[in-house]
Formats: structure tokens, C-alpha cells, sequence
């Protein structure tokens, strides 16, 4: 299984180091949880798609469907290399 380390996580990283205190606590006022919020969604849809391109190749590969299964890893490759 590939680790996806989009730009989404880098943001959500960039925000929690942006508004740590010195002892720790995470804290976020009103625009910083509304980003927050937006880019939780962009992560779903990520994961989602992900997810389903999987389970959709174990499909392809039970099946015994090559050129399915082919296009299928493809399509999570993209996804795995793309920069969101």
C-alpha cells in the first residue's frame, strides 16, 4: 500500500504547526477551522476515490479481467502521483 502525501496533508500539517502552543495545545480560531473543514473534505474525496479504485482492482483481479485491472492500476497510480 503507497503512502499519499498530498498537498491537502501538507496544508492541514502547515496549519496545525501555524497554531500549536508552546505546550502543545492546538489552537484554532474561525478562518483556521473553516480551511480546516474544507481541506478534511478534499482528504475524503481522496481517500474515497482511492479506496474505491482499489477495491474496484480487486474486483478486475478476481475476475481475471487484465485490461481492467491494467486501467484500473492506472488510474490509482495518477491519483497516487498527483498534486492536489
Amino acid at each position: 500500500m503507497a503512502l499519499i502525501v498530498a498537498k491537502v496533508h501538507r496544508q492541514l500539517a502547515e496549519i496545525v504547526h501555524m497554531n500549536t502552543t508552546e505546550e502543545g495545545f492546538l489552537v484554532l480560531g474561525e478562518p483556521e477551522l473553516k480551511r480546516v473543514m474544507q481541506l478534511l473534505r478534499v482528504n475524503y474525496a481522496l481517500v474515497y476515490r482511492h479506496d474505491s479504485l482499489k477495491e474496484l482492482s480487486f474486483v478486475a483481479y478476481e475476475m481475471g479481467d487484465k485490461e481492467w485491472l491494467c486501467n484500473l492500476c492506472g488510474e490509482i497510480e495518477k491519483l497516487e502521483d498527483i498534486k492536489l
